[in-house]
């Protein structure tokens, strides 16, 4: 189906890897967005968030076989439309869905019933249902509706989506699932399904994840108390073959950034709402809010007051090779350590500018100068560039060498072996 018609709606890290990687593979894409000045700064060449190869990928296709538009009409006479918008998440872990229904309003109004509407967007279950009843009610006897839930990892988009383990597709029409297939070639097993199926797919797989992470925090605070050593506890753990090497079993800060948060909390609803008890996923939840607050807790360690104390944060994203900071977990601990009277500095990579949200935080472009007369620094962030750190280097910077590792990320030995208090999570 190469050098077909493809329109993208919805501009941000989802559309744009969308979209780059559809033109990558020959396709002629049209990228649509409501937002103007995103519109702008793409046509000249300007990605809203920093993801390897995106910018070379952009500037090879655009005003070729990519194109961008805030124009309704660049939405008809296509053969597949991709409703990529990144749905954003409160500080509560819930979905806005507003921006979500205006998209629907707005492709039913310009396509017509020929068109293939995929949804990748992450969205509660049963929203795939609710597009199809808009259209219907437009007067549309089938309407072709596929749930392609979208699997990307910050920092590595590319190969999630263009050499991806597996994809399921949704869809309440199998004809329409194997065109999809023929059309887009993935070499990758294909799970077909039903569409409710599959949006319960994208629940079920975060939250799943979400209760590895919580567990295993959870346990390495118990494995503290009794002088057990986490890592060596995980280790053990994905070398069962009823585990899994890949198994998240991440003991630290819980998950962050709103993507699982927001599936569990999507499941959490939907008990509710249909009378169903919920009591694990509650749990799940409860653990992971209390994270932060154990950190804190963990950052008071006896004869440290915090009070006129410089805490420096090392790593804002809240993964690497990404520069956004939604529901960045360092921010959030940021306004914990001010409240306790600290003085904040932080560094990361892809950050270079003072944060608007969060001005009392002085944001270090080099090394030496955020090392420099801190009183403690705290690793949020698994930066690679971050193990190349010379602890010898950077010790006599320090007022205090102290360090805490909430990702158990850098050489403990080697801090030590150096003078300083190393404080990991669960060791």
């Amino acid at each position: 189906m190469k050098n077909k018609n493809v329109a993208v709606v919805g501009l941000w890290h989802l559309g744009c890897v969308y979209a780059t990687s559809l033109a990558k593979l020959g396709f002629n894409v049209f990228g649509f967005d409501i937002d103007k000045n995103l519109i702008k700064n793409l046509n000249k060449g300007i990605t809203p968030i920093f993801e390897p190869d995106l910018d070379e990928l952009l500037k090879k296709h655009i005003n070729k076989n990519l194109i961008f538009s805030t124009e309704e009409k660049i939405l008809r006479d296509k053969d597949y439309i991709f409703i990529t918008y990144d749905v954003e998440v409160d500080d509560k872990d819930t979905s806005d869905m507003s921006i979500i229904k205006k998209l629907f309003k707005i492709v039913a109004a310009n396509v017509s019933s020929r068109t293939v509407i995929v949804i990748s967007s992450q969205i509660p279950v049963g929203t795939s249902r609710t597009l199809i009843n808009v259209l219907k009610k437009k007067g549309w006897k089938n309407p072709k509706v596929v749930y392609f839930p979208e699997n990307l990892k910050l920092g590595q988009a590319f190969s999630s989506f263009l050499e991806p383990d597996r994809i399921i597709l949704g869809s309440d029409n199998s004809e329409e699932l194997k065109q999809f297939e023929r059309n887009f070639s993935f070499n990758c097993p294909i799970i077909t399904m039903g569409l409710e199926s599959a949006e319960m797919v994208k629940h079920a797989l975060n939250s799943y994840l979400a209760l590895c992470i919580s567990w295993s925090s959870e346990l390495s605070d118990i494995s503290e108390k009794v002088g057990a050593d986490m890592t060596d506890v995980v280790k053990a753990l994905k070398s069962d073959k009823r585990v899994s090497p890949h198994a998240s079993l991440n003991p630290g800060l819980g998950f962050g950034g709103g993507t699982l948060g927001r599936d569990v909390q999507s499941l959490r609803k939907i008990a509710k709402e249909t009378n169903t008890a919920s009591k694990l996923l509650d749990a799940v939840y409860a653990v992971n809010k209390g994270r932060l607050p154990m950190l804190l807790k963990k950052i008071m360690i006896p004869n440290f007051s915090l009070r006129g104390k410089t805490i420096g944060i090392l790593g804002l994203t809240y993964k690497p090779k990404t520069d956004t900071l939604r529901r960045s977990m360092s921010l959030e601990l940021a306004v914990l350590l001010k409240a306790k009277g600290c003085i904040i500095k932080a560094f990361d990579p892809a950050i270079k500018k003072p944060i608007a949200s969060s001005p009392f935080i002085e944001v270090c472009t080099k090394l030496p100068n955020f090392f420099r007369k801190l009183d403690m620094v705290v690793l949020m962030t698994d930066w690679d560039e971050f193990k190349e750190i010379n602890p010898q280097t950077i010790a006599p910077l320090m007022n205090k060498a102290v360090i805490v590792d909430t990702k158990n990320f850098l050489p403990a030995d080697l801090y030590r072996k150096n003078g300083f208090t190393y404080i990991g999570m669960g060791i």
